[in-house]
C-alpha cells in the first residue's frame, strides 16, 4: 500500500504510530493521523495551522474524547479499519489530482472528506479546535493549487494497490 507514498507521507504514517504509542493506544486511528499531520511542513500542516488545529490543541481534545490507555503497547500497533480506509482513499484522491504519488496533503484530504464514523474522533477534534473539516479542505486545496506538486520519487509506480 505504501509504495506510492512520498517520504513525507511515510513519515506521517510512522509519526501516527508514535502518537498512538504516546497515548498508550493499542491501535492507530485517524486521530493519530491527524496528530501526525500537524507536524507536516507542507500544505497539510499549513492548512491545519491556518485553521487553528495544532498538535497540542488536537491532542488535548483527543484525550478528552477517548482518553489515554493504561500502558504503552509493545511491538507492532495495527491500523484500525477506518485508518486503512483513509490511507487507501488518499491514493484515489492523489489520482484525482493526476498525482502519481501520495503525499501528506492527500492523507489530510482523505481524512477530512471521509464522513464515516471511523473518523469521528479526528473530525470532532478538528471541530473542537474551532475549525470544520470542510474549511480545512478548502484551505488545503487552495494551498495545493498555489504550490507545485512535488516530483515523484524514483521507482514510484502509478498503479493503485490495496
Amino acid at each position: 500500500m505504501f509504495e506510492r507514498f512520498t517520504k513525507d507521507a511515510r513519515r506521517i504514517v510512522v509519526l501516527a504510530q508514535e502518537e498512538a504509542r504516546l497515548l498508550s493506544h493499542n491501535y492507530v486511528g485517524t486521530e493519530h493521523l491527524l496528530l501526525a499531520l500537524t507536524s507536516d511542513a507542507g500544505p497539510a500542516g499549513q492548512a491545519l495551522k491556518a485553521q487553528g488545529v495544532t498538535r497540542d490543541k488536537a491532542r488535548s481534545h483527543i484525550v478528552e474524547l477517548i482518553g489515554e490507555g493504561m500502558s504503552a503497547p509493545n511491538g507492532h500497533i495495527p491500523f484500525i479499519g477506518g485508518t486503512r480506509a483513509v490511507l487507501q482513499s488518499a491514493g484515489r484522491i492523489a489520482l484525482g489530482f493526476w498525482h502519481n504519488h501520495v503525499g501528506p496533503e492527500h492523507l489530510l484530504l482523505a481524512l477530512v472528506i471521509d464522513d464515516r464514523s471511523s473518523v469521528q474522533v479526528a473530525g470532532q477534534a478538528i471541530l473542537n479546535c474551532g475549525a470544520a473539516p470542510e474549511t480545512v479542505q478548502v484551505c488545503l486545496t487552495s494551498l495545493m493549487a498555489a504550490s507545485p506538486a512535488p516530483a515523484p520519487e524514483p521507482g514510484s509506480g502509478f498503479a493503485l494497490s490495496a
